[in-house]
């Protein structure tokens, strides 16, 4: 299956919910949805922190 675009993503995630959804909620939705995809590209990057060093952060909180 082809890669798909932004636009393409950005029209799946507001076609899914019920057509007399809040725009508030397509917003929150559309942001939802590229945070996560940020954080798959982070991942893929090798962009991450282990459970360790996360809880040695913390402990600096």
């Amino acid at each position: 299956m082809p890669a798909q675009t932004p636009k393409q993503d950005a029209l799946h995630v507001i076609e899914r919910p019920p057509d007399d959804v809040p725009l508030d909620e397509i917003v929150y939705r559309l942001h939802v949805f590229n945070k996560v995809q940020q954080g798959v590209k982070d991942i893929d990057a090798g962009c991450t922190v282990s459970t360790d060093e996360f809880a040695r952060e913390i402990e600096t909180w």
